[in-house]
């Protein structure tokens, strides 16, 4: 445990608040970018380091104990998030900035409080700063605000640029047709998560009101052979993992596991399991379409009915 002395020096304590019960933090701390900001005329087109350190008071009272990582908070959502407002209209103030950066974060689901503390680390000797603390009690302007941000900039956290999904059925990955699939992969000028069929037709015609955990095994299982032919591919077992991927770069296959809370209401497609699952990631990726090759073209009535959930269908040239 930490003693009071050391609690003192540390530079994140949060000002002797009484301590609450059963209370998570999920912080970044010392995350340093050069950036062009003060109120002073030397300052103004001269970049100069700043040190970013966010705490966020999570609310934990919705969840179950668990070990699933799409449930938590991503630190990648906090340094998104600092990187989306210093990448803004430039600022004067470093309160300024801290300001916009804790309201970013109080539009995260199940932030409770936000404590941002900004440093400039190149004027004079020491650290000059300034820290602020926000919850999400606050005045009508300050929720006007994070109601804007809401619906609209701070899909960044989640959305993937320059990313899509592909919806490929057992036809793309028989061995007449593979090299099809890895070529489209390797030149392609997008980032792909590659979502499968189950792994043969007998499961696709199972009932999923009764089998929903056979299925994902069986979509996984084919995942896993596909992933033994296109090895350069990584497997992918979470929408947090999907995500880390595709920001950096890297296509992946889609291995569903018990991370992925997938029910009965979300078989949006009678007798396609396998594409309602993929429909239920691309939407929760914040992404509008499912991309298929031409071979496994949809039917007129499909096409429509996944329309009718918001998503479109696009088909690849290969």
């Amino acid at each position: 445990m930490l003693t009071e002395e050391f609690k003192k020096k540390d530079p994140l304590d949060l000002g002797g608040k009484k301590k609450k019960a059963n209370v998570d933090h999920i912080l970044v701390r010392d995350y340093v970018k050069e950036i062009d900001i003060g109120a002073f005329q030397s300052e103004y087109g001269v970049k100069q380091r700043v040190s970013f350190n966010v705490i966020l008071e999570v609310d934990t009272d919705n969840y179950p104990m668990h070990d699933n990582v799409d449930l938590v908070l991503s630190y990648d959502n906090i340094i998104e998030i600092i990187e989306y407002e210093i990448g803004q209209k430039r600022v004067a103030l470093l309160e300024t900035l801290a300001e916009q950066i804790a309201l970013s974060c109080l539009c995260l689901d199940s932030v409770a409080t936000v404590t941002v503390r900004l440093e400039k680390l190149d004027r004079g000797m020491g650290k000059l700063g300034v820290q602020i603390t926000r919850t999400k009690v606050q005045s009508n302007e300050a929720k006007t605000t994070m109601k804007t941000l809401r619906s609209g900039n701070l899909v960044i956290k989640t959305k993937v640029p320059n990313a899509g999904l592909l919806f490929v059925t057992n036809r793309m990955i028989k061995p007449e047709n593979i090299n099809h699939l890895k070529k489209f992969i390797s030149t392609s000028t997008m980032t792909w998560v590659i979502c499968l069929s189950e792994i043969f037709t007998e499961f696709s015609e199972m009932n999923p009101e009764n089998h929903i955990e056979i299925l994902k095994m069986s979509i996984a299982q084919n995942a896993y052979m596909l992933n033994k032919k296109i090895n350069n591919l990584k497997l992918a077992r979470s929408k947090t993992e999907v995500v880390f991927l595709l920001k950096e770069g890297k296509s992946c296959i889609w291995c569903p596991s018990d991370f992925f809370k997938f029910s009965k209401k979300d078989v949006i497609l009678k007798k396609e399991f396998a594409l309602s699952m993929a429909c239920k990631l691309t939407r929760s990726l914040l992404m509008q379409k499912v991309y298929f090759f031409q071979q496994d073209k949809l039917s007129d009535a499909l096409t429509e009915k996944m329309k009718n959930k918001g998503l479109a269908v696009e088909y690849c040239s290969q």
